[in-house]
């Protein structure tokens, strides 16, 4: 692939997390909460959420949209979520239009995670006047250090690129960072003005399908580091 093309590529990747993640209205509020969590990390976990809307008109009607990393574009899933007790998204079941069961009316939908380690899952409730989403990732890398933080996450399956952000950096300047895969390349990213900071990172694979990359803030203040394993699903 040109340079330009996955330049290209890189950028819509990062601005598909970014929408999901910044798609929240002014006035408005989401929040998964986990409520069950099975399985092993990297084999068959599976977490369970309840999610919150907070803000939104009583009576809206969403329908649930995914954006897996493994995916090309937006899915459409469940149709016709209603908005319950404290925020709580539910299958009310009580009109044609609403998900769920007469029998089970006002019933909590467990949206089910089985991501990887790193993996977004990124879902956005759409109705005729309202639009908002959230990325859940089960298994986080991120890093903490002196007030800054570090995160790693998996934007294609095999995490050949990975989209890291963190908070806590002077606002508008140049924080440095190292990035050690089989080669090691220093760089440099500027802060915006609340000191959040966000980059790409694609590994050097050398002659590799698969490897471990670290990324190291190198700040006077602090320098968290993460690390993940590139190549394997």
């Amino acid at each position: 692939m040109k340079q330009n093309n996955v330049a290209e590529r890189v950028q819509r990747l990062m601005d598909v997390e970014m929408g999901f993640s910044q798609m929240v209205p002014a006035g408005m509020s989401i929040e998964a909460r986990e409520i069950s969590r099975k399985g092993k990390s990297g084999n068959d976990l599976n977490v369970q959420y309840h999610i919150f809307v907070k803000g939104a008109p009583a009576d809206a009607l969403f329908q649930e949209i995914q954006w897996p990393v493994n995916a090309d574009k937006p899915s459409p899933a469940l149709v016709g979520i209603s908005i319950g007790k404290d925020g709580i998204l539910m299958c009310a079941g009580r009109t044609p239009d609403q998900c769920g069961d007469a029998k089970k009316p006002d019933d909590p939908i467990e949206f089910i995670t089985m991501s990887r380690k790193g993996e977004p899952t990124r879902l956005a409730f759409i109705s005729p006047t309202v639009k908002i989403g959230t990325v859940i990732v089960p298994e986080p890398i991120v890093a903490n250090d002196n007030g800054c933080t570090l995160s790693s996450v998996r934007l294609t399956p095999k995490f050949e690129l990975a989209f890291l952000s963190g908070s806590g950096y002077p606002p508008n300047t140049d924080v440095h960072y190292r990035v050690l895969s089989e080669t090691s390349s220093d760089v440099v990213v500027k802060s915006d003005s609340n000191g959040t900071i966000r980059f790409s990172v694609i590994p050097n694979p050398g002659k590799k399908s698969k490897g471990t990359v670290t990324v190291r803030v190198a700040q006077a203040k602090c320098s968290p580091e993460v690390s993940y394993e590139w190549g394997t699903i």
